[in-house]
């Protein structure tokens, strides 16, 4: 028997805590910062749900991390592409507690509308936690 083995540290880990935001997101096809975490924190994405409340016909959207102008120029970073139907939502898959996708330290969440942009807001739903 080593010492090592008589002599165990226990670990103290953080209470998991999830977080929800809503936002409504822009009528551009530009980049938009949709959750900006905490300093000196990152997001780790537990689920994500774009929600089409006034007819405006179906709309595709991504999904990443950083401030890329889209997932061409990083796809490194992406998250996902969601098609949004009309008067309907689509969300990424839901992520088990630790193994969502996850940003760098103060790394934004970012939506980019694919082809044209939407005439009205969509209402984004956003569970997420934040670590250090």
């Amino acid at each position: 028997m080593t010492t090592r083995s008589l002599h165990r540290t226990p670990l103290r880990r953080r209470a998991f805590v999830l977080k929800t935001a809503e936002v409504v997101s822009g009528t551009t096809t530009d980049q938009e910062t949709i959750l900006t975490p905490t300093k000196g924190f990152r997001v780790r994405l537990t689920r994500l749900k774009v929600l089409q409340t006034v007819a405006d016909g179906r709309h595709l959207s991504e999904l990443h991390f950083g401030d890329a102008g889209n997932l061409i120029t990083d796809p490194s970073k992406g998250i996902d592409i969601l098609a949004v139907p009309n008067l309907g939502s689509d969300s990424t898959r839901t992520y088990l507690k630790n193994e969502g996708p996850r940003g760098l330290r103060g790394e934004v969440l970012s939506l980019r509308w694919r082809g044209t942009a939407p005439a009205n807001g969509h209402k984004i739903m956003i569970e997420y936690a934040e670590e250090s």
